[in-house]
C-alpha cells in the first residue's frame, strides 16, 4: 500500500472503540483529512504523546479499501506547542484556531497559505507578550480572505459612504457588509454595531502581509467588537456554534 506524507495539524482527535482513535489534521498538501490510528489508545511507541489537540506533526498515511478514513500508518511529532498546554487562556485560543478551521473547510481541499497561517497564529501565540484576542482576529480575518468569505467592509452597501459625519454603521451577516444609520435607520437586531476606528482596523488587517500585523493597534473597544463580529458572522454563516468561543474570555 503506497504511503503519503505531509505536514500536519491536529484539529480533532476522537476515541474510537476500544483502542484506536479518529484523528482530524489540516495538511499542508491533502487539505483536512480524516485518519484512523490504529491501536493508538494502547500504543506506547508509535503515538505516544503525538495525537495532541494542534500538534504540528509529520505524518505518513495510506488510502484504505474497506473504509473513507484514511489510515495513520506514521507520526512524527515536530512541535507540541507546550506553552499552550501551560496556559488555559492560549489552550482556549489554540483551541479556537484550530475548530475554526475544522468547520470552514472541506475534506482534500488543500491551501498552502491556510496552513501557513494556521501555525504562524499557533507560533504567535506562543510568544511572551503576545496578545492573545488579537491573534485570533488577526488569523480569523485572514482564514475568512482564504477560504472566500470576506467581509464587505469598504462602505455602506447602499449609498458606498464610509465616514459620513454623525453616521453610525453596522455589520450585517446577511448582506455580508456593513450598513450606515441613514440607510437602515432601523438595523436588525442581527446587524453588529462597529466603530470607525473598528472598521479600519479590520480593512487593514484584510490588506497587510501577517508579518506587518503587529504594528496595528486595537483599543479594547476595538477588540471587543471585533471578537463579537467575527463570533456573529461564524454562526450566521456556520450555521453552528463554535464550542470554543463560549470558554473564551
Amino acid at each position: 500500500m503506497h504511503l503519503q506524507q505531509s505536514l500536519a495539524i491536529v484539529l480533532q482527535v476522537k476515541d474510537h472503540g476500544d483502542s484506536d482513535k479518529i484523528v482530524t489534521v489540516y495538511t499542508l498538501e491533502h487539505g483536512k483529512i480524516v485518519l484512523i490510528a490504529k491501536g493508538a489508545k494502547r500504543s506506547k511507541k508509535r503515538f505516544v504523546n503525538k495525537l495532541e489537540l494542534f500538534s504540528l506533526l509529520a505524518i505518513h498515511f495510506a488510502t484504505s479499501r474497506h473504509s473513507s478514513l484514511m489510515r495513520l500508518d506514521q507520526a512524527e511529532l515536530l512541535n507540541p506547542f507546550p506553552v499552550l498546554r501551560e496556559n488555559y487562556e492560549l489552550y482556549v485560543a489554540a483551541s479556537l484556531l484550530c475548530e475554526l478551521v475544522l468547520h470552514w473547510t472541506k475534506e482534500h481541499d488543500s491551501d498552502e497559505e491556510l496552513f501557513r497561517v494556521l501555525v504562524w497564529a499557533l507560533e504567535r501565540l506562543c510568544l511572551a507578550g503576545a496578545a492573545v484576542n488579537r491573534t485570533i482576529i488577526f488569523f480569523h480575518v485572514k482564514m475568512l480572505d482564504i477560504v472566500g468569505y470576506r467581509p464587505d467592509l469598504t462602505g455602506c452597501l447602499d449609498c458606498h459612504v464610509l465616514g459620513a459625519s454623525g453616521v453610525l454603521y453596522r455589520f450585517s451577516p446577511l448582506r455580508n457588509g456593513l450598513l450606515c444609520s441613514r440607510c437602515e435607520p432601523n438595523a436588525t437586531v442581527s446587524a453588529q454595531p462597529l466603530s470607525i476606528q473598528t472598521i479600519q482596523l479590520l480593512r487593514r488587517v484584510q490588506e497587510m502581509d501577517q508579518s506587518k500585523l503587529d504594528r496595528l493597534h486595537f483599543s479594547l473597544t476595538a477588540t471587543r467588537e471585533a471578537i463579537a463580529l467575527l463570533k456573529r458572522y461564524d454562526h450566521h454563516l456556520l450555521q453552528r456554534e463554535v464550542q470554543s468561543w463560549s470558554f473564551l474570555g
